[in-house]
């Protein structure tokens, strides 16, 4: 059984042991499991999810993320310190977070991504990051090899200078910027290729 806990209850079932870390008193105990905190608080945390996710996925994904932090974060709840229903929304509210920040910093990856090119205007490159979704320059930058795939995450998704991606991967700044270039050099032959 995946992550169950102690908590003070009235009874065997899910909504006393809930009621009982919510009131966080002294009365007998039972195990809090999984399944009783999916049970729940899994369709509350779905509609949280909807409203402060900036699109379908992004609710599904951060409803699932919140839910499986808190699943594996069961044997740490503390009921002295606080109620459940405060324990598991700072949870959810901290998955919140962490996700803004993450669509900040991926939407500033494909920002500095797209103002590499550096070619004049005319360039084919240029006419196909502008006709190009954002879903089909990802599938891009995922059908690359691995270590391309990693030094343009290194350099634009992780923001690090040349001198850190070198030091990441075990090369010297210019050899680092020399990997760099030929990465988006091939990104640039899948993006025509996918015209």
């Amino acid at each position: 059984m995946m992550g169950a806990l102690t908590v003070p209850a009235e009874g065997p079932s899910a909504e006393p042991a809930l009621a009982g870390a919510r009131s966080a008193g002294s009365q007998p105990s039972v195990r809090l499991t999984a399944e009783d905190v999916c049970g729940t608080y899994s369709a509350m945390v779905c509609r949280f999810a909807a409203m402060a996710a900036g699109s379908d996925l992004d609710a599904d994904d951060l409803a699932q993320d919140a839910l499986l932090k808190a699943i594996r974060s069961l044997d740490r709840f503390d009921p002295a310190k606080g109620t459940i229903d405060r324990w598991l929304w700072r949870i959810v509210a901290n998955v919140a977070k962490d996700s803004y920040r993450a669509r900040t910093r991926r939407l500033a990856m494909w920002r500095r991504l797209v103002g590499r090119w550096h070619e004049p205007v005319e360039a084919v490159e240029d006419r196909a990051l502008d006709a190009i979704a954002n879903d089909e320059l990802i599938r891009a930058v995922r059908a690359l090899n691995d270590r391309d795939r990693l030094l343009i995450a290194l350099r634009f998704g992780a923001d690090l200078d040349l001198g850190d991606v070198g030091d990441a991967i075990g090369l010297s700044a210019d050899s680092a910027g020399q990997a760099v270039l030929r990465a988006l050099a091939r990104l640039r032959q899948r993006l025509e290729v996918s015209r």
